[in-house]
């Protein structure tokens, strides 16, 4: 007969071990290809920056970076933490930020990495197009992320996306943000299929306004899967219904447009279909319902600038104290500064203080300068005015520097370090749209125009103002990643601008918990009625009014930016030789951040050491369940045979 302490001694030994492999078996990284969606962990960990380390050869690499507006896919082999690819596609990629880098004497291109180009059966753990994005016009790295961070709390399908550090044969390129590209892995990982049709608008058409029952007349409506059955699209339908009235919920996915809007308007994001440009969002029809996909946020937090092709917000402050009636506004110093010349032959305006440094250069008419700025400098206000009948606080300096129609050029290149403009913090909740009308975005009109629909917004808008748009949680978000890429951002050769610049935005007066704060106040103040802003939308012109009346035509301002304005279309003798070298920004020479120093992760606090990556597979999950079956098959064996010695 077995004793009793043999019997539980075998008992305790099957829990231990039963317990130990429970605690161990999550954290082996154990490969599996019947995991096709298993890169959202593998590839895009938020709490590391991924490596991602390119061999191609030397030849192809210097073509790709020679005559990078041609886009052309050259072969290569990618190795991301470790996982090596080989045999797959790369090219450079981008719109006006591509044209403008080439125009530059920068060669931080966007990257494109088509892992299953040569090899259809290919793939990085399920993912088989990987972007890398250079972080064009965002000194603060953050813009981009912060803003699909948003996008998700609000539900939205939203690419998967991470900071990656980049090398090509072994030099290094810099920290980039690498996103999931928009196709049919990410359709089947968010959608449940990848047999509909998935569009791209960006050019005639992308506005959404009915042209004809012909589809070949929309030919700015990229459709990017199946190509051979469009003719079963229901895209005309929707688009009929959406300019001319019907079903609006039989064509669209209506709850979640409304998110998406309220996002993208609390966000201040108009590089998009609510700006002028009319791109930058995906349409997936899905048994011929349409959802609305987020892309490209670089521009965000009102960094393409309000009222670009169009006029600016006119704001309104109501208050209780009155007056004798007569609206008190500031002057436009567009309008009065005299120091502000108009541009001769094509070059930028003269005046505006000068930089000494390593700084880019801005033009004028006597050749490039190097800006010398003050912090607390305002030589131009915002194109925006505010109407108060009191010293309110509300009415905000727009920032620090000349801008020219709303893109600040101290950088060059579009490079914005400003934050705090009052059109961006003041921007139209109620007519959110700029450089264009309600009317010409009729997708956008049609749910604005439904008053259900509307107050459904408001609380989506009131919502984003009071638990994620606001100061705290930016706060938090920038505070993690300042601890996670300060020494990569300082490492990085090929950076746009500086690590204090990039500090700047994580707190501070010009910070993006600023924006927030001041945005989600703005916000509640226009839901409340308390604060009125007018988005004049005029493609026509003019500007800001004083006591009612126009105070001149915005048409002949030379800091005004056109509708049609081209950022790539700089001078041809525009001289960039003055602008920072790679590895120039902070004087010595840069190294290769440490991979095993600490980081912090995005959703908990600081580690210490190495972030180790958790993932479990369908094979852990299997190996857990035939454990749990033989420890208890076990148990049973143990106390029939303890019962039966007896």
């Amino acid at each position: 007969m077995i004793k009793n302490r043999v019997v539980y001694s075998c008992m305790a030994i099957l829990l231990v071990l039963f317990i130990v492999m429970l605690a161990v078996l999550p954290n082996i990284k154990i490969e599996t290809k019947n995991d096709e969606f298993s890169y959202e962990t593998l590839v895009f960990n938020k709490s590391k920056v991924t490596t991602v380390d390119i061999e191609i050869a030397e030849e192809d690499w210097a073509d790709m970076l020679a005559n990078a507006a041609e886009e052309e896919l050259k072969q290569a082999n990618v190795t991301v933490n470790g996982k090596r690819i080989e045999n797959v596609a790369i090219r450079t990629k981008g719109n006006s930020s591509l044209r403008s880098v080439v125009n530059s004497d920068s060669d931080r291109y966007s990257l494109k990495i088509d892992f299953d180009y040569y090899d259809n059966s290919q793939s990085l753990y399920g993912l088989k197009k990987l972007n890398l994005n250079n972080n064009y016009s965002d000194t603060t790295l953050m813009r981009e992320y912060i803003s699909y961070e948003l996008m998700e709390k609000m539900g939205l399908p939203t690419p998967n996306n991470s900071y990656m550090y980049v090398t090509v044969n072994g030099e290094e390129r810099g920290l980039y943000l690498g996103v999931e590209a928009i196709d049919e892995t990410f359709l089947a990982n968010n959608f449940g299929s990848n047999d509909g049709f998935l569009f791209k608008p960006d050019g005639t058409g992308s506005d959404l306004k009915y042209i004809s029952d012909n589809i070949d007349d929309y030919t700015g409506i990229g459709l990017k899967t199946n190509e051979d059955n469009i003719e079963d699209s229901k895209l005309i339908e929707m688009l009929n219904v959406i300019n001319n009235g019907g079903d609006l919920e039989k064509y669209i996915d209506v709850d979640e447009m409304l998110r998406y809007f309220a996002v993208n308007t609390a966000l201040v994001s108009l590089d998009s279909y609510q700006g002028s440009m009319k791109h930058n969002y995906y349409l997936y029809e899905d048994n011929g319902v349409f959802s609305i996909i987020p892309w490209d946020y670089n521009m965000s937090f009102g960094g393409f600038g309000v009222g670009m092709g169009g006029r600016p917000n006119q704001v309104q402050v109501n208050t209780a104290t009155e007056t004798n009636g007569t609206d008190e506004a500031d002057t436009d110093p567009l309008m009065n500064n005299q120091d502000v010349q108009p541009p001769q032959n094509g070059e930028m305006p003269q005046g505006g203080p000068q930089r000494e440094g390593n700084q880019p250069p801005v033009m004028n008419g006597n050749g490039p300068q190097m800006p010398e700025i003050e912090q607390n400098q305002n030589p131009v206000q915002e194109e925006t005015q505010v109407n108060t009948n009191t010293n309110a606080d509300t009415q905000q300096q727009a920032g620090n520097r000349p801008q020219r129609g709303g893109m600040d050029m101290d950088m060059g290149m579009g490079m914005s370090g400003k934050l705090m403009s009052d059109s961006a913090i003041n921007f139209s909740i109620t007519t959110p749209v700029s450089g264009t009308t309600l009317e010409e975005r009729p997708l956008l009109n049609a749910l604005l125009s439904n008053d259900e629909y509307r107050e459904i917004y408001e609380g989506y808008i009131e919502e984003l103002a009071t638990t994620y748009l606001t100061e705290d949680y930016v706060q938090n978000i920038t505070n993690n990643l300042a601890a996670m890429l300060t020494t990569y951002v300082e490492a990085d050769p090929t950076k746009f601008s500086t690590t204090e610049q990039f500090l700047e935005g994580v707190e501070g007066d010009n910070s993006l918990p600023e924006f927030a704060k001041q945005r989600s106040t703005s916000i509640l103040k226009q839901l409340s009625g308390e604060l009125v802003v007018e988005a004049d939308t005029s493609s026509q012109g003019g500007g800001p009014k004083e006591n009612g009346e126009q105070a001149g035509n915005m048409d002949n301002n030379p800091l005004q930016m056109p509708s049609d304005f081209d950022p790539s279309q700089m001078p041809e003798d525009w001289d960039f030789s003055q602008m920072p070298q790679r590895g120039e920004q902070n004087g010595d020479q840069m190294q290769r951040p440490n991979r095993n120093e600490e980081s912090m992760g995005m959703r908990g606090q600081a580690n210490e050491g190495t972030v180790t990556l958790v993932s479990i597979d369908k094979n852990t999950v299997i190996m857990v369940l035939i454990s749990l079956v033989i420890l208890l098959s076990a148990l049973v064996f143990v106390f029939r045979f303890n019962r039966r010695g007896r």
